[in-house]
């Protein structure tokens, strides 16, 4: 399964304020790997995830081709966007286990290393890192062929982060594709976990290739990424 865009271009126009928000945006995310995208504040990352998933707001107008195959999942910025509020986490995964029955809520909960103590509470009372965990278990569930996750690991303290791209790079092995938004460049030079990596900036793609091959651009916003940590 494989999702791609191809010269996505992306206008808001909220009638307060008119911009465009992606320009011309090419990003192939192939079945089997890990794409991450790498960028800053309001750069277009988290508009790419909204393409890809069907959430572009009402105020986009779009060009160019979103090609998706296969079922998507999606994992939110903010993992508590999941989950309705007046139903417990453990109700609302154990739905999604009955409806899909691919995943297990056990197997899926160990994957993304939320904890089983945290399931009787309502998502509002989870803290962030739980609930952002819960979320990758949610989509985890529904044994997406695509899977988008939004800063999966951003609330994370390192080791948990570290065990949650595992899992992320095992389901990819599965032959998933999935695309990661993150900023924890670190982690991938020091673990190899993504393929591919695709920087953002203002709206546009402004560089795609391997970690190795980007560590050694000599773009100087693209070096910033790897030698300013």
């Amino acid at each position: 399964m494989t999702v791609e865009l191809r010269s996505l271009t992306v206008d808001i126009d909220t009638g307060r304020w008119r911009g465009t928000v992606l320009e011309e945006v090419d990003v192939r995310v192939p079945a089997g790997q890990i794409t991450a995208l790498l960028g800053g504040p309001g750069d277009g990352k988290t508009m790419i995830a909204y393409a890809l998933t069907g959430r572009l707001p009402e105020t986009a107008r779009s060009s160019g081709a979103v090609l998706v195959d296969g079922r998507v999942g999606y994992v939110p910025q903010a993992g508590i966007d999941a989950f309705t509020p007046d139903r417990t986490v453990g109700e609302q995964l154990r739905s999604l286990a009955r409806r899909h029955r691919a995943w297990s809520v056990e197997q899926a909960c160990a994957a993304a290393y939320y904890p089983s103590d945290a399931m009787d509470l309502l998502p509002q009372h989870n803290s962030a890192g739980q609930i952002q965990r819960a979320a990758i278990a949610a989509a985890l569930l529904t044994a997406p062929d695509v899977l988008i996750a939004d800063s999966p690991t951003a609330s994370l303290d390192q080791g948990t982060a570290f065990a949650v791209w595992k899992s992320l790079r095992e389901y990819a092995d599965t032959g998933a594709a999935l695309l990661v938004i993150t900023h924890d460049v670190p982690l991938l030079v020091a673990t190899g976990y993504a393929d591919r990596l695709v920087i953002m900036s203002s709206g546009r793609v402004l560089a795609t290739g391997t970690t190795s091959e980007l560590s050694a651009s000599a773009d100087p916003q693209v070096h910033m990424y790897f030698h300013g940590f």
